[in-house]
């Protein structure tokens, strides 16, 4: 018999809940964090996330638990919480956690103060660990379901990203090994800021044609900030880059896109987030996408008119008509 290996998963989210249902139907020591009490409780009793991820009857072997210090023993511990509270949520993980646990970062986001990737975050805190990557086009809902879906694994050294994967794949989770780290969480972020601006055009009334150049434009400003970060070309062109792109702008069920859509049918940003018990990434990205493009030197159109539509209150219609009035340029 092999090594027991102890899986911990950060995150009672739908996300997290998938990522936890996953290894659970392959490995029987998987605990899930979560940060509620009642969501703990409620699992427990009836093994379904009914906040979350209603519906979906998650592993008896998978167990839960509220307190950050029984992830210790964790051989690799994933990371599915918002990316604006993953430093806090990590810095009690740093007193307990082994130097060889592998941290998996399955979140998309970018830090809003200092700009940074979600591994460099991890590295802030945690800069004795290795550190991987799970990202592509992937609804949780549906991989909770059973559908097919294929995702990236990315880690600096090749061998990290196979063991994670034997871990996690299974007849209808395929996925690929990459070792750009870099690639893997750009578009993975940068996609909920173009998926609002998809979920504008749609609620707007303007066409799929329209949703197909905004999604074209968004993917030429995705490999320009790629280019200066030092991510590779394949990457940001495979699963977890114009996969999830177009994935993540073109359905109703992305959170962002939904955002997008209900703002320019005239909803409130403040009044949609109240009726939501979950966090569109895009709000806090365009932010620090705006701050990165500053500190990069680089002009990312889309981007600043997503960010005037949630942080300037602009008109729409104004925002989309400059936009649209540009100086024609070549394309690239």
């Amino acid at each position: 018999m092999g090594k027991k290996i102890n899986i911990g998963v950060i995150g009672g989210g739908a996300w997290g809940t998938t990522i936890a249902k996953l290894l659970s139907e392959k490995n029987p020591n998987v605990l899930l964090w979560v940060r509620e009490n009642h969501v703990k409780k409620n699992i427990e009793k009836s093994r379904v996330n009914k906040i979350f991820l209603d519906k979906i009857t998650l592993p008896k072997s998978l167990n839960i638990t509220n307190s950050i210090y029984d992830l210790k023993t964790s051989d690799f511990l994933f990371i599915a919480t918002p990316t604006q509270y993953i430093e806090s949520t990590l810095r009690p993980v740093r007193k307990i956690i082994r130097k060889a646990c592998i941290i998996v970062n399955c979140s998309k986001g970018i830090d809003i103060k200092s700009t940074a990737l979600i591994s460099d975050i991890i590295k802030r805190v945690l800069p004795k660990n290795t550190i991987g990557i799970l990202s592509g086009p992937n609804f949780a809902f549906e991989i909770a379901q059973g559908k097919p879906t294929a995702s990236l694994i990315a880690a600096r050294n090749i061998l990290i990203s196979k063991k994670i994967a034997g871990l996690i794949s299974s007849k209808n989770f395929r996925p690929y090994l990459s070792n750009d780290i870099i690639g893997a969480q750009i578009c993975g972020a940068m996609k909920n800021v173009y998926a609002i601006g998809c979920g504008i055009i749609v609620g707007k009334g303007f066409g799929e044609n329209a949703v197909a150049s905004v999604i074209s434009r968004s993917f030429s400003e995705i490999k320009l900030v790629g280019s200066k970060l030092g991510a590779k070309e394949e990457t940001l062109s495979g699963l977890s880059g114009l996969g999830d792109l177009f994935l993540t702008c073109s359905s109703k069920k992305s959170r962002n896109f939904s955002l997008g859509y209900n703002l320019a049918k005239g909803k409130k940003l403040d009044s949609f987030l109240k009726s939501k018990t979950t966090i569109a990434e895009g709000i806090y990205t365009v932010k620090a996408i705006k701050n990165l493009s500053k500190k990069l030197k680089i002009n990312l159109p889309i981007n600043d008119a997503v960010y005037k539509i949630l942080y300037l209150d602009k008109n729409i219609n104004q925002v989309i008509n400059d936009l649209l009035n540009r100086p024609i340029i070549k394309e690239g």
